[in-house]
């Protein structure tokens, strides 16, 4: 069964809540990002760049505040779709284009 988190604070202001706060209050660590991240890629099809994005414009809170959730491992796979894609600048790919 998920685990349900009820903020029933009356005294949060909303206006305070930084985009890492948003994400840590879904997320509590960043094995279950970088986990979710992975599970909507597969489920979806999707790229694990298109899914962080869509998680980032669905919760409306900017793409760099997820950086600090991302594991190694997470990292690394989006790196090398990144180098597939041609979106990493100045980096050179050891593939030949075939």
């Amino acid at each position: 069964m998920p685990k349900v988190v009820i903020d029933n604070d009356m005294t949060t202001d909303a206006s305070n809540m930084t985009d890492e706060y948003l994400i840590t209050k879904q997320f509590k660590t960043s094995a279950e990002f970088s986990v979710f991240v992975e599970k909507q890629a597969a489920d979806t099809n999707a790229s694990l760049i298109d899914v962080i994005v869509g998680f980032c414009s669905k919760n409306n809170i900017e793409v760099e505040s997820v950086k600090k959730l991302l594991t190694t491992s997470l990292k690394d796979k989006i790196r090398v779709e990144a180098e597939d894609l041609n979106l990493l600048k100045g980096e050179k790919s050891g593939k030949l284009p075939l």
